[in-house]
């Protein structure tokens, strides 16, 4: 399934319901996958080079001589009245949420975030069936986008304090060069 393709709707359910009525996500430094920075700056929306590596959407705050404040993660500046404003052109890693990577060296854990507000709402059988369901999707992404994602996403990882959160441990994967490869199903 290529980029231009990836709806998550169907894989949650119900979500912009929770969303609209949560807000407490969309505090994020939006990172954009190569083609996604290209496409953002095409359309001239403000997007930030990090290292010189990484490319996320430009939230920022800034201090009074115009530097960033990086010490404090800021609100998605496209997210308003309680939902994305950029909901066609919503970049990968926002699609993706309530899925959350955890990195340990070349192995990497895909879950379902227990914080968000939307896993949490869920009963049982509708977690189990949003599990198998992101399985699913993941297996059908395109590998060269699964891998620039996660990749992306353990660049993030190495620069940056990780978050702490609970996750329902859905995929195993193993780094073999530069690709990923399922190796565990937890779900």
């Amino acid at each position: 399934m290529s980029l231009s393709k990836i709806n998550t709707r169907n894989l949650f359910p119900r979500i912009l319901e929770s969303c609209r009525v949560c807000d407490t996500c969309c505090k994020t430094y939006g990172w954009l996958l190569k083609k996604e920075a290209k496409k953002f700056i095409k359309k001239k929306y403000p997007v930030i080079k990090i290292n010189n590596v990484l490319f996320c959407i430009d939230s920022f705050k800034r201090d009074k001589r115009e530097n960033l404040i990086l010490g404090e993660i800021p609100r998605c500046r496209f997210y308003g009245k309680r939902e994305c404003l950029i909901q066609k052109d919503k970049p990968l890693d926002c699609k993706l949420f309530p899925i959350k990577l955890r990195f340990y060296n070349d192995f990497c854990v895909l879950g379902l975030s227990l914080g968000c507000k939307y896993v949490s709402s869920l009963n049982e059988k509708e977690r189990k069936n949003i599990c198998q369901k992101t399985i699913k999707f993941i297996k059908k992404m395109r590998n060269s986008d699964l891998d620039e994602y996660i990749n992306l996403m353990q660049e993030v990882s190495s620069i940056s304090q990780p978050k702490k959160f609970w996750m329902k441990k859905l995929i195993g994967l193993k780094k073999e060069g530069n690709s990923w490869k399922i190796i565990n199903l937890f779900a």
